[in-house]
């Protein structure tokens, strides 16, 4: 698991050591203080050329097979229109939320072949939204659904399953933040705005990706973006 020291990582990653699984977990600046039983924690760095190199050899290092691969890295925007935005942004955003999930892949491809298993990367409705002021989040999570949807067209015949969850707002440090750099001082009454009047809460899409990743009634399921969220 990718971003495994994320809010929504960890709540992924706790779900499935409860669960019995283990978990390859990865982290980019400080590792978790509480590592907990049931994961290993490995560096992983984006924007590092060494970076699959090192998640390649804590996957390998572990017996039994690669069932899923869970992609959770990602980075917002700064919330000002395309052109107050400066181009480095565009690259950061791109790199955290697309060359990531190339350079996992680059890491795990040959097990992942070998294994049979399941991937399922991370995204946001915002990659089909295109709200203002939002543009390199929107692009790189546009960017990523067309990636996953690709890996899935060129996986099928290795017998992996590529898919992506796209949810809507999850109510986590990350939401409140970007709340703020939108210029809401009031996320009760932002929240109640919403479609039942709540966000997404962290547990409920961990769950979701879980079942998307793993539950035998899913294992047909490949190439497909699926949104989380109320269609109004």
């Amino acid at each position: 698991m990718t971003g495994a020291s994320g809010a929504l990582g960890t709540a992924i990653r706790t779900r499935l050591v409860k669960e019995g699984w283990q978990v390859v977990a990865t982290y980019r600046t400080r590792p978790p203080q509480d590592k907990g039983e049931g994961s290993s924690w490995v560096r992983f760095d984006a924007s590092e050329e060494s970076a699959p190199h090192a998640l390649r050899q804590a996957v390998d290092a572990c017996p039994g097979r690669l069932r899923a691969v869970f992609a959770c890295i990602g980075a917002p925007s700064s919330k000002q229109a395309v052109a107050d935005t400066d181009v480095a942004e565009f690259e950061a955003v791109h790199q955290a939320n697309v060359v990531s999930f190339v350079r996992t892949w680059h890491a795990l491809a040959l097990r992942a072949r070998h294994d049979g298993a399941s991937v399922l990367a991370v995204g946001s409705d915002a990659g089909q939204a295109a709200r203002p002021g939002n543009g390199p989040y929107t692009a790189a999570k546009a960017a990523l659904a067309s990636l996953v949807v690709t890996l899935a067209k060129e996986e099928l015949r290795n017998g992996v399953r590529v898919n992506l969850l796209a949810p809507s707002l999850i109510d986590s440090p990350l939401a409140h933040h970007v709340m703020a750099l939108k210029g809401v001082t009031d996320p009760g009454a932002y929240f109640e705005q919403l479609p039942w009047g709540r966000p997404l809460s962290l547990d409920e899409v961990a769950a979701t990706c879980i079942d998307l990743a793993t539950a035998e009634q899913w294992s047909y399921a490949t190439g497909q973006v699926y949104p989380l969220g109320a269609a109004l």
